[in-house]
């Protein structure tokens, strides 16, 4: 029941914590301590006297320094199970070092329960406040402060499981159990000193019923550390206990647990959630849940009308955005042509830019900026926003209203990044735009309807659209004069037959 985890031939002794060889002599290195004191109602004798639950191996100087002392604070009329607090118990062997007072607290609280005076040969142990006599111990104030500030941890579990199983220890089980141990919420239903007026929320403010949620989102590049903090916080004055569950998978998180316990007044604590590894791309949902257990309310909203309060962690490690000019294959340097004719104004395109290889485990991809360009090019404009698996776009623009007839080349830089997530990194992409201005072709006069050949068809369209006028081009004019006149008939007969280049 007591060995010592790291030398099984060893164990711990209670209020000193020190490991000890666990070979009998007699009682020269360790002896028994009646944790409830023999001379408080155990008589010498029966099951109350030798009940596992509150016997415990103890340094014999210390043993006798502690004699029939009740548990509390306040010199020395009462014992101190935390050692470094005690200084009347500073003989024997001591080392301090342990916290023993919460499982000294649920010994007390079982042999109360345990020990009515129903059992033969048991008398009726009561626990109280203040100083004790008689079969009494105390100070029950003190324990139940203690209880909740010095809550359950695994070692006593262990305990309590070897106590009750006669499997696991086939030849010292006594089959029972301290509910106390187990189920810690029952302490202030049966000792409290009012209804449990407690009250657990996570974010800012609980609902009515005392429920509440957050949501907390995880999200980088992977290798890059993620980590974020959700503060748990208590408020009323009386204690309570409470769970904290994990469903889900891929996080960690620190101050999860069954009966755990908050002590008097307001107070709070955080729980540190991080994934289990940032080393690969991983998506995925975890729900931390908060039970109040305690059995006793004050009103709505409190106690064990308290509602639970869930915290989602959202999980996504992601691989570095990817960006290419095109959909299907990683490109990363592109050429885009046009050709345009001199004097016709401002040539814009938008060249589409896309996250290759997107999936939900791939960062989005932001475009930053641009550089690059010549006159008569404009800067490349862009549009920053995140891209997934569409298409974003980069405009450029050409100014031919004073360009000479030749070719034109600019070449562009254009810088992206992942988007604004922890481990975020920049990459570029080759954007190249070549542009032919080409000399418009000289007019073929004659050549009213514009098939490339003057014939009666250029007779027929100036007469059907005669005396129209208006901008290039105009069916009928022949002569390319803004007008269809007589002049234009003229101008067919006068160049008939001629073939356009």
């Amino acid at each position: 029941l007591h060995r010592d985890p790291a030398n099984a031939s060893n164990l711990i002794l209670i209020y000193t914590g020190v490991s000890v060889p666990s070979l009998w002599d007699s009682g020269l290195t360790w002896n028994r301590e009646h944790t409830w004191p023999d001379s408080r109602g155990l008589g010498g004798s029966g099951m109350d006297y030798t009940d596992l639950m509150q016997l415990r191996p103890c340094n014999p100087g210390v043993n006798g320094s502690r004699g029939n002392d009740p548990f509390g604070i306040g010199g020395g009329s009462y014992w101190d199970p935390q050692p470094s607090t005690n200084s009347s118990i500073g003989q024997g062997g001591f080392v301090p070092g342990t916290n023993d007072r919460g499982e000294m607290a649920r010994a007390m609280f079982y042999m109360d329960v345990r020990y009515d005076g129903a059992d033969a040969g048991t008398t009726d142990l009561v626990l109280i406040n203040g100083f004790p006599s008689g079969s009494q111990m105390g100070d029950l104030a003190q324990l139940l402060a203690w209880h909740y500030e010095d809550p359950i941890n695994d070692a006593e579990r262990l305990r309590n499981h070897l106590i009750w199983s006669n499997t696991d220890n086939p030849s010292y089980f006594q089959g029972n159990r301290n509910p106390f141990v187990d189920r810690p919420e029952f302490v202030w239903a049966l000792w409290g000193t009012s209804p449990n007026d407690s009250r657990l929320h996570v974010g800012a403010s609980p609902l009515a019923d005392g429920g509440s949620s957050v949501n907390v989102n995880l999200r980088g590049i992977t290798g890059s550390p993620l980590s974020s903090i959700v503060t748990l916080t208590k408020s009323g004055t009386t204690p309570t206990t409470f769970n904290a569950s994990l469903s889900g998978s891929g996080v960690n998180v620190t101050g999860l647990g069954q009966g755990q316990a908050f002590a008097y007044n307001p107070s709070s604590r955080q729980f540190s959630i991080s994934p289990t590894s940032v080393a690969s791309p991983v998506a995925s949902t975890a729900t931390i849940t908060v039970d109040n257990t305690d059995l006793t309310s004050a009103g709505a909203g409190l106690g064990n009308a308290d509602a639970n309060d869930v915290i989602t962690v959202n999980l996504a490690v992601l691989s570095p955005s990817n960006p290419s000019w095109q959909s299907g294959s990683d490109v990363n340097s592109s050429l885009v042509t046009s050709e345009v004719e001199t004097e016709t104004g401002v040539l814009a395109i938008s060249v589409p830019i896309y996250n290759f290889g997107f999936t939900t485990t791939r960062a989005l991809l932001e475009i930053d900026s641009a550089t690059g360009g010549a006159a008569p090019y404009s800067s490349a404009g862009f549009t920053n926003t995140p891209i997934g698996s569409t298409a974003g776009q980069v405009t450029l623009s050409f100014d031919t209203t004073s360009a000479a007839p030749g070719p034109y080349t600019a070449s562009y830089t254009l810088f992206t990044s992942d988007e604004n997530i922890p481990g975020a990194t920049a990459s570029q992409v080759q954007l190249t735009w070549q542009v032919l201005v080409t000399a418009p072709p000289a007019p073929c006069f004659g050549d009213g309807n514009d098939d490339g050949i003057v014939s009666f068809d250029d007779v027929t369209a100036a007469l059907t659209n005669f005396a129209a006028s208006g901008p290039a081009p105009l069916l009928g004019d022949a002569n390319f004069d803004g007008s269809v006149t007589f002049d234009d008939v003229v101008t067919v007969l006068s160049n008939f037959s001629t073939v356009c280049p």
